[in-house]
């Protein structure tokens, strides 16, 4: 993935009956036009939301709210390191000026017509420049869908079955044809497998927690030490991944 002006900041961690959520605000910038289907190193232009201590590897779901007046944007690869060689889909929010929405699949970077997919569908001023909109994504099974809300299954607006599905490992965001986007994307951490440390707890049985650090290569003593260390740690999650 690129480096440069490319913004995010994660911002939240709620701890629900179905296991960890975690919330991400990202900026997308201004990238000029990148078609999926014609530039053969496109993950390079895409915002990469793995970089916080997840496993997404086997994800099938997610859910985010965008802020952008057209072509916001999702790719869930099959790569877990950028390469742009790998199988990916393109799930696409208001293109055609904001008047249709469009799920893709390519197989690598080699851009024949024989290694693309496509499928349009008519979903008018779905986006709005001024006013994040909610919307769901899911590949469970290989029926790929889009759907508006933040609840999975309901007000579907796209949905296509691929036949051959592989298995997710990254996901990204980008926002096209000059557009640039704000983006608040909810992750169901797979497995439980995070690796940060969180505070601050409020009522509703539930937790409203920022995450203070996430450290690699370090055990679980030296975690709970550091956690100690300040007084706006209240605990940590640690996993040992050997």
């Amino acid at each position: 993935m690129a480096s440069g002006q490319r913004l995010f900041l994660l911002t939240i961690v709620a701890q629900k009956t179905l296991g960890l959520v975690i919330e991400n605000t990202f900026t997308t910038p201004n990238i000029g036009y990148k078609h999926f289907f014609y530039i053969a190193d496109l993950l390079q232009y895409v915002v990469n939301i793995n970089k916080n201590g997840l496993d997404l590897s086997g994800i099938t779901t997610l859910t985010f709210k965008v802020k952008a007046c057209q072509d916001a944007t999702i790719i869930m690869s099959n790569s877990d390191d950028g390469n742009s060689s790998k199988p990916m889909y393109q799930f696409l929010i208001g293109g055609w000026l904001n008047k249709k929405s469009a799920i893709r699949r390519r197989n690598d970077d080699s851009l024949t017509a024989d290694s693309k997919q496509g499928f349009t569908f008519n979903t008018p001023d779905i986006c709005q420049c001024d006013e994040y909109r909610p919307f769901w994504i899911s590949t469970t099974n290989g029926v790929l869908m889009m759907g508006k809300g933040l609840i999975v299954g309901i007000n579907v607006i796209a949905e296509w079955t691929d036949l051959n599905p592989f298995t997710i490992r990254s996901i990204g965001i980008y926002t096209n044809r000059g557009i640039i986007g704000e983006w608040k994307v909810q992750i169901g951490v797979v497995n439980n497998l995070y690796d940060g440390r969180f505070s601050r707890c409020t009522a509703n049985y539930k937790a409203v927690l920022n995450i203070l650090i996430s450290k690699k290569n370090t055990s679980l003593l030296e975690c709970a030490v550091l956690c100690d260390t300040l007084l706006t740690c209240i605990g940590l999650n640690y996993h040992n991944q050997r």
